[in-house]
């Protein structure tokens, strides 16, 4: 099951941003793992899935393109298989980037974390 979620925005000068998580006590990613992130999209200008799973470390991410440059990064456990969050995180990235003005995606954050659990327990269900 996913333990985590973050949103961030990439700025060539200051890297990768973390603009809100959630739950909020998740560990901070390293700069490192930051970096691994926005190489994984391989500074394309497409819109974008892709996952990665490190020593310690498992996630998916979608990524906006260079219009725009957000990432949002699903934290999963080390068993999980990426694969089965690509279609929940494409759907809960296009809500938030629906509501980027005002900042009004962070009050759906909690809701949109809610629905990707949801789809993870349902597939356990299966």
């Amino acid at each position: 099951m996913p333990y985590g979620l973050i949103f961030a925005k990439y700025d060539f000068r200051g890297g990768l941003e973390i603009k809100t998580k959630f739950p909020k006590d998740i560990s901070e990613l390293s700069g490192t793992s930051l970096m691994q992130i926005v190489n994984l999209h391989g500074f394309t200008k497409e819109a974008g899935i892709s996952s990665l799973k490190l020593d310690d470390i498992n996630f998916i991410t979608y990524y906006s393109g260079s219009d725009t440059g957000y990432f949002l990064i699903l934290m999963l456990n080390l068993l999980e298989d990426p694969e089965d969050y690509e279609e929940v995180i494409e759907e809960v990235s296009r809500r938030i980037l629906k509501n980027l003005e005002d900042n009004k995606y962070i009050k759906l954050i909690p809701t949109l974390y809610k629905q990707i659990l949801d789809s993870s327990r349902a597939k356990q269900n299966v």
